[in-house]
This record gives structure tokens, C-alpha cells and sequence, in this order.
């Protein structure tokens, strides 16, 4: 999905930044790593300027999915007259509150704040920034009349996923009128259906033509609709927002394959903790019980999800992908070890709207480190340019690695991913 939001970066030129590395780790947003080293900076509140402190806290908590605290700190800055006077910081703020609203599916009050932001501080905004904030508010004001998102989940409960032609997990959803099988998707930002699906299922159709980004760096357009009732085994939601696209986007004639939509972001993290046995294709929904355990995933304002992987690494977590890909951003940074290294090559990549070649440096023998599990990759692609356009993605992970493992742990709660295998603990 495009990325919305104009993200201002917390550039504070503070020694004890530079000192520590969180300068480098707030300009990558970072927001696990920076987490930890202001964890580790003795008095922290005290050691910091209140405004770069509470910006940091606001930015953290937003990422972590703690979003009351994160909302509490955005409170404190928003009294600062420093704050009021300047309009850049002003639109970061509105706009890291926004996001928290949009996560809690507060709907209205997120095109509320979008509203305010285009009416206030749109002068202040670039062309390209100014049509991503209006495309927001279009969006979310479509959403207004949708009461939040609400889900009710039996205990212990299972769901059979039925993997694709191409391996990718789908999962039965219905509504009063048909089923169908989605992709099980934790890359995608929204769930997603095509036209013929969504008269097969009753969506009601609420607005059209709005913005949303491709999977190879493209720009398409989908209408919004809402189903009032959908079943995921017996798990109830109510109020799920889609996007609705034409057919044609989700056919890909060249490799015979064609999806009807997907399950995303919204519906996913609305689950405590997921299980899923890679063997048996089995989905456990659970309660997600305080973990001593570090964090080690986050959300971006796009609604991705991403993991840290080799401890300095942001990889976008995409089940809805088959291959575990190196960006633009990691190329950038490590250009001339990878010239050295690496083959130039090119690859075919798919995504909402078509697939296209892409040139690609192509490494051998990558470590992939997610906690205490390391998988050697015997190749990987470097990517050139960019594809998904979420700014701070250092690779996709996807189901080449997942699917290696008995297991993939998905805990909202803690904030925690883990691939395993049986003999092993979680």
C-alpha cells in the first residue's frame, strides 16, 4: 500500500544521540532499537529535553501498538508553545495522532485530524505530501460512518488455512450472503477484495476511486466498502472496512494465477496471538499473556507490520509474498560491498496491478537472525529500486524462510514475532 503520511524526521543534533546511536536509529525509524537504548540511558526523562523526549516516547509507544501512552505524551507536546509555533512539528504531531486513532479504528476522529491538517497547515506541504494527506482524508472520512472495528473470538480457537497454488496461506471468510477463500496476508495494510467478490459478499460500497499503492512500486485505485458481518472460522468481526478493486488487478495471465483478495492488517492485529503449524496449515487464536521477552516487531504508519532481523535489520513481514528480498534502502546503505559481491541480475516481481522486471544484485549464503533462529539464505535479492513504498524497510520477509519453520508466532500483545520448531521453546 502507498505510503499516506508525510513522516517529518526527529532530527535533534543532541550529542548524547550521536553518542548512543539513537540519532541513526530515530533517522531509520527504528523505533525497537531506539526503544532499547532510551531503556538503557539512566533518568532518561531527566537526561533529554522534554520535547525531544515526549516526541520520541510518542513515536515508540505509536509503533509498539501501545497507543493510549503514546497519545498521552502527543498531549504534553501539543502544550508546548514551541510546538504550537511551529508548523512542522505541529503536522508530525496531528499526524502520529491520526495514526493512533486510524489503529484503534477510531475513524472519524482520524478524518478529523486530516481535515484539520489539509485546512491549517496544507501551505506548508508539498504537492505530492498535500494529495497523500487529501487521499487520507477521503479515506478515512469514507470510514467515518463506520462504527470501530469489533471481533469476537472463542476460546482456544483453530482455523484451517488452505495454502494456494503458489503456497500462500488463504482463509475462509463469510458473510449472510457467500464464502471465499482470502489470502492470509500480514503485509497487506487493508483487507482487500475484487468487485465480483464484494457483490458475492454484500459489501456495501462507500466511496470510489481512492488511492492505493501497488505491490511494484505503482500507484492504483480502489473503492472502500464495508461488510457488516464477517465470519473467520468462528471468530465474529464486525464493521470490516475493504478495499474494493477491479478484477483485472488481481490476475497475473503471465504466471496463471489470480487472487479474490485478501485478509489484512486491521483484522489480523485485532487477534491477541496467532499460532500458525506450517505442517498441518492449523491457525491457533489465543490469549497473549505479559512477556518478560524484548519486542521485537513493529507498526509503521502505512499499518505493516516489521520484524528486526540481524538485530539492526527492519524486514516488512508479508505472507502474502513468496520471497524474502533485500530493498533499495539496505542497497543504498552497503553499495559498494554489494557491487563487490554480489551478480548483477534482474527479476520478476508481482504485485496489486501487474509484475514487472526489476534489476537486482543477487548474494550468496545471507544470514536471516529473527531472535534465537538463523536461516542461511543460499541467495538473496538486493533490490535497486524501490518496490513497496514504505520508507523504512530493509527487506521483505516472506514465506521462503516462514514456511522452513514448523511455526510462525504472531503475538499483538508483547509485540513479539518468533519462527520455531516443535523440540523448541517459544
Amino acid at each position: 500500500m502507498k505510503k499516506l503520511f508525510l513522516l517529518i524526521c526527529l532530527s535533534f543534533s543532541f550529542s548524547l544521540f550521536a553518542e548512543i546511536g539513537l540519532q541513526e536509529a530515530i533517522n531509520r525509524q527504528n523505533w525497537l532499537k531506539v526503544d532499547r537504548l532510551m531503556n538503557n540511558i539512566p533518568d532518561v526523562k531527566d537526561s533529554i529535553p522534554q520535547l525531544q523526549y515526549y516526541f520520541i516516547r510518542a513515536s515508540v509507544d505509536n509503533a509498539l501498538a501501545r497507543y493510549d501512552e503514546s497519545n498521552r505524551s502527543l498531549l504534553v507536546l501539543s502544550e508546548m508553545q514551541e510546538i504550537k509555533e511551529n508548523p512542522n512539528w505541529m503536522i508530525w504531531l496531528l499526524t502520529l495522532q491520526a495514526d493512533n486513532y486510524v489503529k484503534t479504528f477510531q475513524y472519524r476522529q482520524s478524518a478529523e485530524i486530516f481535515k484539520k491538517i489539509i485546512d491549517n497547515f496544507g501551505d506548508f506541504l508539498g504537492d505530492e505530501s498535500l494529495a497523500s494527506y487529501q487521499n487520507a482524508f477521503r479515506m478515512r472520512n469514507a470510514w467515518s460512518e463506520v462504527e470501530p472495528l469489533q471481533v469476537q473470538i472463542p476460546h482456544e480457537t483453530k482455523i484451517q488455512l488452505i495454502p494456494d497454488k503458489k503456497e500462500k496461506p488463504q482463509i475462509q471468510v463469510r458473510t449472510p450472503k457467500d464464502s471465499v477463500l482470502l489470502i492470509f496476508d500480514t503485509g497487506a495494510g487493508f483487507s482487500s477484495v475484487t468487485k465480483s467478490v464484494a457483490e458475492r459478499l454484500g459489501i456495501r460500497i462507500l466511496v470510489d476511486s481512492v488511492a492505493v499503492g501497488g505491490g511494484i512500486g505503482n500507484a492504483e485505485f480502489a473503492s472502500i466498502g464495508v461488510a457488516d458481518t464477517l465470519f473467520v472460522g468462528d471468530i465474529l468481526y464486525k464493521n470490516v472496512v475493504f478495499g474494493v478493486l477491479d478484477d483485472e488487478l488481481l490476475i497475473w495471465d503471465e504466471i496463471d494465477y489470480y487472487a479474490h483478495g485478501t485478509l489484512g492488517f486491521p483484522e489480523i492485529t485485532a487477534l491477541p496471538s496467532i499460532k500458525i503449524h506450517n505442517k498441518t496449515n492449523l491457525m491457533e487464536v489465543f490469549p497473549a499473556t505479559k512477556s518478560l521477552q524484548e519486542s521485537n516487531m513493529l507498526f509503521n504508519n502505512s499499518q505493516q507490520k516489521f520484524v528486526s532481523v540481524n538485530d539492526s535489520l527492519l524486514f516488512h513481514l508479508d505472507t502474502g509474498s513468496s520471497w524474502t528480498d533485500l530493498s533499495v534502502f539496505y542497497y543504498n546503505r552497503n553499495r559498494e560491498r554489494i557491487h563487490e559481491i554480489g551478480q548483477l541480475t534482474s527479476v520478476i516481481r508481482g504485485g496489486i496491478g501487474g509484475s514487472r522486471d526489476f534489476s537486482v544484485y543477487e548474494l550468496n549464503d545471507f544470514p536471516i537472525m529473527i531472535g534465537e533462529t538463523t536461516t542461511i539464505m543460499p541467495e538473496i535479492k538486493v533490490f535497486t529500486e524501490r518496490t513497496f513504498i514504505f520508507g523504512i524497510d530493509d527487506g521483505i520477509l516472506g514465506m521462503d524462510i516462514i514456511s522452513q519453520f514448523d511455526y510462525m508466532l504472531l503475538d499483538f500483545k508483547n509485540m513479539r514475532f518468533s519462527l520455531g520448531n516443535k523440540e523448541k521453546s517459544d
